[in-house]
This record gives C-alpha cells, sequence and structure tokens, in this order.
C-alpha cells in the first residue's frame, strides 16, 4: 500500500471511531498496522497505533492505550519526530494520571514541559501539558508547585478565549 492509501484507511478507521463503532475500528487499525509493518512504513503503522490508542482511550480501558500510547512514541523516536514523540508523551502521562500513577505521570510530563520549552508547540498544546503537570503534583501534594502550572496553564487558556480551561484553573488555584 501506498502512504495515500493507508491515510485514506486511517479516515475511514477514524470515522468509525467517531461512529462509536470501536471494533470495527480497532479491526481496521490492526490489520493496518501489520501492512505498515510489513511495508517498512512507520509513520503510517503510527497512524493505525494512533487510533488504536484512541479507541482504547475512548472506551475507558487506559491500560491498553498506555501500551499503545508508548509503543506510538517508541515509533515516533525512531522516525525522528520529537513533536509528535512530546504528543504521544503527554498522552502517556494523561492516561498514568487517570490510572492515578501520579509519579510516573509527573516523570512523563515533565518532560514534555521541558521539551516544549525548547520547541514550543501549540499554545493549547502547552496549556493542556501545563494542566496536566499541575494535576500529577496535585496527585503527589506538591500543591505549591502545581499552583505555578494551573498559572501558567490559565494565562494561555485566557489568551485562547477557553472559559471552561480558565474556571479549571481558578477552581485549583482558589
Amino acid at each position: 500500500m501506498t502512504p495515500e492509501e493507508f491515510q485514506i484507511q486511517f479516515q475511514k478507521g477514524w470515522s468509525l471511531r467517531n461512529d462509536g463503532r470501536y471494533e470495527e475500528a480497532i479491526a481496521l487499525a490492526q490489520e493496518h498496522i501489520v501492512l505498515a509493518q510489513e511495508a517498512d512504513d512507520q509513520a503510517s503503522e503510527a497512524l493505525f497505533v494512533k487510533l488504536t490508542a484512541q479507541v482504547h482511550t475512548d472506551q475507558g480501558a487506559h491500560r491498553d492505550a498506555l501500551k499503545n500510547y508508548k509503543q506510538l512514541e517508541h515509533i515516533y523516536i525512531g522516525l525522528e519526530d520529537k513533536p509528535n514523540q512530546m504528543h504521544a508523551l503527554r498522552h502517556i502521562g494523561m492516561l498514568f494520571q487517570e490510572l492515578g500513577e501520579h509519579e510516573c505521570a509527573q516523570k512523563c510530563l515533565i518532560q514534555v514541559v521541558e521539551a516544549y520549552g525548547a520547541q514550543p508547540p501549540s499554545a493549547l498544546e502547552i496549556a493542556n501539558t501545563h494542566r496536566l503537570y499541575a494535576l500529577a503534583l496535585e496527585g503527589l501534594d506538591k500543591m505549591d508547585e502545581a499552583k505555578t502550572y494551573w498559572q501558567k496553564a490559565k494565562t494561555v487558556y485566557e489568551q485562547l478565549w477557553i472559559p471552561e480551561g480558565v474556571d479549571e484553573c481558578d477552581e485549583h488555584l482558589a
């Protein structure tokens, strides 16, 4: 398959996911992960691993999603794609947070915070990362340090006109 054909199949899988047809989306993704591996096409493989991870996240299967996002991070390391690697690592941190593994979340998210300081992504990605890092710090009872990251997130959410983000930050800063 060509990269374009993989992209078309990925879009079909994403549509299945959006329609709540999770089993079909997973089946399509698993089939195309194998095809991409056989074609030695890591970029296309990453698409379907990401689809699988997102479906597992949607289903609340956080351990499965964590496994998928770790696999995705390793693919991006191999591709030397730092922005997507950091995006995957942010999801890993978020999933550790969801699982109550705050120390693991903090270790992942500090890497993302530091990488974003060196090579900034979108403002929303930064705000969301600061938010997740603050939650991880709170889970470790590091409230003073968490407030710093809540304030950073709030500043960006205000700039982006995202009132829900500002409200959540205010709740934690109060």
